[in-house]
């Protein structure tokens, strides 16, 4: 793909993000197209297919959708169903849409829907809206005192939790070997080690800034 033609900023709710658009290596139009796959899913399921209480947790199952992409035997998809998700949550380079829309609406699972008559066919569902204000044909929940937790949300609102530099370490493991090579040597360190995590006991902000023998490695 031409590299002039390829976007690189990240933007939208992280479930229906593409993985491309998260490894930050361009990306085309084709990631809508997986945006689709995510939302058909959600729709058919009942959930998103990568979601987590935590955006980065769920940008990481993104990233490694192959061990991620699952569907639940309730849900009773059909075979169509299933194999055009899979299609669209998927490579770009097999991914369905990537060689124009046809190829999405010629797929077994659209074969009764006539693309040509869309405007002039009745809708399957006329909601009855009262108002501005009515929300009638809104799923009812009971009240819950607000999470005190800003990480537990889902929908648009975590686009908003989302930091992009959060986004440099996606598919990534925090590892301190020198810390690792020193508590596994000194068996006291260790013991005292997890009588701190035990009590809740803090380093000084200086040891917590030290970042010698510290790295990042991917998953």
């Amino acid at each position: 793909m031409n590299r002039r033609k390829l976007a690189f900023s990240t933007m939208g709710t992280p479930d229906y993000i593409a993985p491309e658009v998260l490894l930050k290596k361009g990306y085309g139009m084709e990631c809508d197209w997986w945006s689709l796959g995510a939302i058909m899913y959600e729709i058919l399921v009942g959930y998103p297919p990568f979601y987590s209480h935590d955006p980065i947790t769920t940008c990481r199952k993104i990233v490694h959708w192959r061990n991620h992409l699952r569907f639940p035997e309730d849900a009773m998809l059909s075979p169509e169903a299933k194999y055009l998700i899979y299609r669209l949550l998927c490579d770009v380079e097999h991914r369905l849409g990537t060689n124009g829309p046809d190829q999405i609406k010629s797929h077994p699972w659209f074969k009764d829907v006539m693309w040509d008559q869309l405007y002039e066919m009745e809708a399957a569902f006329k909601p009855e809206v009262n108002g501005e204000l009515d929300t009638q044909n809104f799923m009812k929940f009971d009240e819950l005192n607000p999470p005190t937790s800003g990480r537990t949300s889902s929908g648009p609102s975590r686009k908003q939790q989302l930091n992009p530099k959060d986004l440099n370490f996606v598919g990534y493991t925090y590892k301190n070997f020198d810390a690792v090579k020193t508590l596994r040597d000194n068996p006291d360190l260790m013991q005292s080690a997890s009588s701190d995590s035990l009590y809740g006991n803090r380093r000084s902000s200086s040891e917590s800034h030290h970042n010698n023998g510290n790295y990042f490695l991917p998953d």
